[in-house]
């Protein structure tokens, strides 16, 4: 507990929203000394609706993001103003902005942020009508607050940014950890397989955000700011953290060969799976060490560890013999490389932690750098594009439109007060998918009562304006460092915040806390039918679309893998390019299936159909980064034409399943003759190698094994499997994408 704690305290939400705090303090502070908290009120809130777009990313983004917030809370409050003198006026003007700043987010989640700061300066509009030049004053001392969120962001980006890359990169590590404990549960059969298989891909979806987030801070901000020795530190782990992914990933890749083979000898794996969680437990005490500043705890000795992994294999060989034991025990030694490469990328992350390891440069160039950012495209024709009802976000700023018209009038016909809050919670809680605005309405309904039991109570036991002020000012300080880390949390203070300022200026404050819970409730059930009625988001209306983009994706990685089987050139940036985009589609079609899975039943059509696509594709993902990885380290020997021939029939499965989806897609068929040829190619090699083995024991049970000779049939049975591996989950994703149309 205490540990977490210190982790909060030392987080950027924290720090960022004691900027945010102290932002808007400063200009209350000073209408306080000045007796004009009115103007100088509206540029505190000036300031917080712009801090909103300051999220992780580089110094012009930042800027570029809370300039444009800036504007349109200007504009959003000037127009409304002006329209509230009649409600003829103000009805269709409100419904203009609310879907035209909710459009914007169709560039997204940065814009996304933005469109929110619009929506929220419309919201509180409401609060206090203002009239005549007050109506351009204000609108103008917000965009004061807006420009005075700019100079304190510009300030604090050194600090937040460093804080910021350390504690992605700590997370970043964390996650990593989980994922190769998880990936040494699954090798062995257990009752819960099912639950470990979806926390699997629930992991996956956040190590993409994850890797993501590094990216745009990396190499972004590298490109522009130009080198240093702390950002060759993180850059050179978040190098390190993304091999040990894909090496994970395909550490084995065939589970159910791996089951088949030693299900019933569970301890010969025991030694194997320890050394994960060994390995797993190295990259968690590396994570606290950089958490708290510390040098590395004693590094504890795995050679033991790797003895009895390698005793294993013997006692495993010589209690079945060979030849039986040695489909066996060739996964056993291809395990065991996986672990070591693992320890050696992980020892790697700690000596550049611990500034042993030399800082090269690292070899991308600017442009290539570039190419490993997600770039966010803001070219016009993205609006005219979505411009639909067949988009999402088109239809999500419809939706919003209709229920902040109806949440407003009902705010009129009855007498509700603060009406504005009915506004508020639906403009929070409704967003464009059916389960994340589900999620939020019950965090939102949560946090809200929580916080009115919690600000009532104390309001009712103690009458101290003194303790109200400093309750609402903590309060403040940590609704804005959960908004982003758990919503209901931030729910919580929001609602503690409101009713102790009300408690300030108002004796009434209990009829503040029964007007807010109603109008949550009825905030939430107005964004809950709208989301339910109009237009609803299905994800089984865009999981399709997923499934393309994974199919595409993991084409392009094969194909590089084939590239470099065959030129095995230095540079592998078209090859992590490749990876990337094939781990980012991936954990998009988890978080899809995902979201569709928490959705009404109704609209769960060909939910199994889809899951078993969604674990073909990790499947699939895992077999070729199993394949990729072993080529891309190791100098082989395979008949190349023969693994090319191979691959191509893999891949025209692949392009049916694409043309099934109805989406083109062009592939060399490979005939049937040629392929039984190329797979008893890569077969007959690995029979002569256990020939000249069997010759070499000559009736001995055991007998060591030349590591020259070991590592050739480890890469004949290896890559024969995984190309079989791989043919057959392209076939059956093929078969299984049948199934949907």
């Amino acid at each position: 507990m205490l540990q977490e704690l210190r982790q909060f305290f030392r987080s950027t939400d924290f720090v960022k929203a004691l900027v945010i705090t102290f932002g808007a303090a400063v200009p209350v502070s000073l209408g306080l000394w000045l007796e004009q908290v009115p103007y100088f009120l509206s540029v505190a809130m000036g300031v917080v609706l712009a801090s909103g777009s300051d999220v992780p990313g580089s110094r012009k983004h930042k800027t570029v993001g809370i300039l444009v917030s800036a504007a349109i809370v200007v504009l959003a409050s000037i127009a409304i103003g002006l329209a509230s003198v009649s409600l003829y006026l103000l009805l269709p003007v409100l419904a203009v902005l609310v879907f035209t700043i909710s459009f914007i987010s169709v560039y997204g989640f940065r814009a996304s942020l933005v469109s929110f700061a619009g929506l929220m300066a419309i919201v509180l509009s409401f609060v206090h009508a203002h009239t005549g030049a007050d109506i351009f004053i204000h609108g103008l001392l917000l965009g004061v607050g807006g420009l005075w969120a700019l100079l304190l962001s510009l300030v604090f980006h050194s600090l937040l940014q460093r804080r910021q890359t350390e504690n992605l990169i700590i997370t970043c590590l964390r996650q990593t950890a989980r994922y190769i404990q998880l990936r040494g549960k699954l090798t062995t059969e257990s009752p819960d397989q099912e639950a470990l298989q979806k926390e699997l891909y629930n992991l996956q979806v956040k190590l993409n955000e994850t890797h993501e987030a590094l990216r745009e801070v990396l190499l972004h901000e590298r490109q522009s700011s130009g080198t240093s020795n702390y950002h060759r530190k993180q850059l050179l782990i978040f190098i390190e953290l993304i091999d040990i992914l894909e090496l994970s990933l395909a550490n084995p890749a065939n589970y159910e060969r791996a089951r088949a083979l030693f299900g019933q000898s569970v301890r010969v794996l025991l030694p194997f799976i320890k050394l994960v969680f060994e390995l797993s437990a190295k990259l968690d005490d590396l994570a606290d060490s950089m958490q708290q500043g510390l040098a590395l705890s004693a590094e504890k000795d795995l050679e033991p560890l790797l003895q009895k992994c390698n005793d294993s294999i013997r006692q495993y060989v010589e209690e079945l013999k060979l030849p039986q034991a040695r489909e066996g025990a060739l996964l056993l030694h291809n395990l065991l490389d996986y672990e070591e490469k693992l320890l050696q990328k992980i020892t790697s992350i700690e000596r550049v932690y611990l500034d042993l390891e030399e800082q090269q440069n690292i070899g991308l160039q600017n442009r290539e750098r570039r190419q490993f950012i997600t770039q966010q495209d803001y070219d016009v024709r993205i609006l005219r594009d979505n411009f639909s009802p067949e988009s999402p976000i088109f239809k999500h700023a419809g939706r919003l439109t209709i229920a902040m018209l109806l949440g407003y009038v009902l705010g009129i016909i009855f007498p509700i007060q603060n009406a504005y809050w009915i506004l508020l919670t639906i403009v929070v809680i409704l967003r464009p998918g059916y389960t994340l605005t589900k999620e939020r309405s019950k965090h939102r309904l949560y946090g809200t009562l929580l916080g009115a039991v919690i600000a009532g109570a104390v309001v009712l036991l103690v009458q101290n304006v003194y303790l109200y002020s400093v309750l609402a000012l903590v309060s403040l300080v940590l609704s804005f460092a959960f908004v982003q880390r758990n919503y209901r949390t931030s729910s919580i203070f929001v609602t503690t915040g409101v009713i102790f300022i009300y408690a300030l200026i108002s004796p009434d404050a209990f009829d503040a806390i029964q007007f807010r819970v109603i109008d949550t409730l009825t905030g939430a059930a107005i964004a809950t039918l709208a989301i339910s009625f109009l237009w609803p988001s299905w994800e089984l209306l865009s999981i399709k679309g997923n499934i393309v983009k994974a199919l595409h994706a993991n084409r392009s990685y094969l194909a590089e893998i084939d590239r470099y089987s065959h030129q095995k050139s230095k540079n592998t940036t078209t090859y992590k390019l490749a990876r990337k985009e094939a781990f980012l589609q991936m954990g998009n079609l988890n978080a899809a299936f995902q979201r569709m899975s928490q959705e009404p039943k109704s609209a769960q059509q060909k939910l199994m159909e889809i899951y078993e696509i969604v674990g073909l594709n990790h499947t699939f993902l895992a077999a070729a980064a199993a394949l990729g990885t072993f080529i891309r380290d190791n100098k082989t020997e395979a008949a190349s034409e023969d693994l090319h021939l191979i691959i191509k029939s893999i891949d025209a499965n692949l392009a049916q399943a694409l043309q099934t989806l109805q989406e083109e897609a062009e592939a060399e068929e490979v005939m049937k003759k040629e392929l039984v040829e190329a797979y008893d190619h890569l077969e007959g090699r690995y029979n002569e190698l256990v020939a000249i083995r069997t010759r070499e024991l000559a009736g001995a049970t055991y007998k060591p094994i030349a590591p020259g000779f070991l590592k050739n049939l480890k890469e004949a049975r290896l890559i024969s499997d995984q190309l079989k591996w791989l043919h057959t989950i392209s076939g059956n994703l093929k078969h299984a994408v049948e199934g949907l149309a």
